[in-house]
């Protein structure tokens, strides 16, 4: 299903250029790569739809399929904001920026023209993307439409942290969120929750090992085998856990990590 963006794109763009003058913008222009390439993920879950047995259902609901790409579009609109006015991407020392998103996209009207059902879907998507887990009761149109923007914005986060984690780029302490940058440490709670089958909490994070460890639990939430299959295609998830150390305290956890990418390059239907 092919979903025509070219004004949304503008309207993003003219969006974003209004954060020109923040000091050392180089995470912003970062944002308008990841949120670019967000879309693209989401527009292939979209196009794979058909060919899933556990999603098929959904191929033929336009505006379910439009909410999710243009929910992926907006979702990070908060982070412009945000990084203006704290300096940071952590929300946590910061402001939500998920929130910060759907109030933008809400006050500045970004969805005008779209039908009542589309906006409701979309800022659905954008409030909710990055919460650690989501209600069991959110209807299944709005569940739809937020797994699908997580996925997407998961599957480029690997790619983001892939060129971070091994190099002391400009941006590296903004990306990392702070945390401390020791090859032989990591947090036990982390590794806990590798075992346990759990996702890691960014509040937990403290060393950069952590963020490896936090990125493979991931792999526990992406909804659609389409983005399974391609973060285990894209070999960044080697890339990430091959920066762990060979500690025998951490050798269960990059067991399991490794096993749950398997099941992803397995193309696997259901979650792991």
């Amino acid at each position: 299903m092919n979903i025509d963006l070219s004004s949304y794109r503008q309207r993003f763009l003219d969006y974003v250029s209004g954060f020109r003058d923040v000091p050392d913008a180089a995470p912003l222009r970062l944002k308008v790569e990841h949120t670019f390439r967000v879309v693209e993920h989401a527009q292939r879950i979209v196009d794979s739809l058909a060919e899933d047995a556990f999603e098929t259902a959904w191929a033929e609901n336009a505006d379910v399929c439009r909410a999710v790409v243009l929910a992926a579009l907006y979702h990070d609109c908060g982070r412009f904001p945000q990084f203006r006015r704290y300096r940071t991407f952590l929300d946590a020392k910061s402001v939500n920026h998920a929130l910060l998103s759907f109030q933008t996209i809400r006050d500045g009207d970004f969805l005008r023209g779209e039908t009542r059902r589309v906006r409701h879907l979309v800022q659905c998507g954008v409030l909710l993307h990055n919460r650690y887990a989501l209600s069991s009761k959110l209807a299944p149109e709005a569940r739809f439409v937020t797994d699908a923007v997580r996925d997407s914005d998961k599957l480029d986060i690997f790619r983001v942290m892939v060129g971070y984690l091994d190099h002391a780029l400009p941006e590296r302490d903004a990306v990392l969120l702070h945390v401390q940058d020791e090859p032989d440490r990591w947090t036990p709670k982390i590794a806990e929750d590798v075992m346990e089958g759990r996702v890691s909490r960014y509040t937990d994070l403290k060393f950069v090992n952590d963020f490896r460890l936090l990125l493979g639990t991931w792999t526990l939430e992406l909804r659609f085998a389409a983005t399974r299959r391609a973060l285990a295609e894209s070999g960044l998830m080697e890339s990430v856990l091959s920066g762990l150390p060979d500690a025998p305290a951490l050798l269960p956890a990059k067991k399991k990590l490794y096993a749950l990418l398997e099941h992803c390059r397995e193309g696997g239907g259901e979650r792991p």
